[in-house]
């Protein structure tokens, strides 16, 4: 029997949190990048201490030995997508979640195998389209100021 090598953890590593609604709650799963390959997987529940979270915490914990030994991610897609639990969310279908252990393999299976080229792009684009629309919220809010103060100035001269 062949003996599988664990990678050693660096000190830093960079990846992504992929937001995922859940019937649970909202899973985050981060997903960390070494040498360019998916090296580590987490997932938090929004509701901390019940079953679900320590579940979902061993999961990723041995995908993230399987990833550091160097398994795949097309095996763990291949495993994990389309367990259902009694409470999926099936609609709508393009963003359907059957389960937590679901939406941890469609995190993987959309993002863990994106190049290092493609994991910058994506998160440039995230923090771009995150500053358009604080400016595009801080534009509103202007206006609507605006908006105010010439009510209360026309108030003011209709007195």
């Amino acid at each position: 029997m062949t003996e599988l090598v664990k990678a050693s953890r660096p000190r830093v590593l960079g990846g992504i949190t992929v937001k995922i609604e859940t019937s649970c709650g909202n899973m985050y799963v981060q997903m960390n990048w070494c040498d360019g390959k998916l090296f580590e997987v987490f997932a938090t529940l929004g509701h901390s201490g019940s079953c679900a979270s320590c579940e979902s915490e061993a999961l990723t914990r041995s995908i993230t030995l399987g990833l550091r030994c160097g398994i795949p991610c097309s095996g763990y897609v291949k495993e994990l997508r389309g367990i259902q639990c009694p409470n999926p969310r099936p609609f709508p279908r393009k963003t359907a979640v059957m389960s937590c252990p679901d939406a941890i393999g469609k995190a993987i299976a959309e993002f863990g195998e994106l190049s290092p080229k493609q994991l910058i792009r994506l998160l440039r684009s995230s923090t771009s389209s995150q500053a358009q629309s604080e400016r595009d919220e801080e534009t509103q809010a202007m206006i609507e100021l605006k908006c105010l103060a010439e009510e209360r100035e026309k108030e003011g001269l209709n007195d």
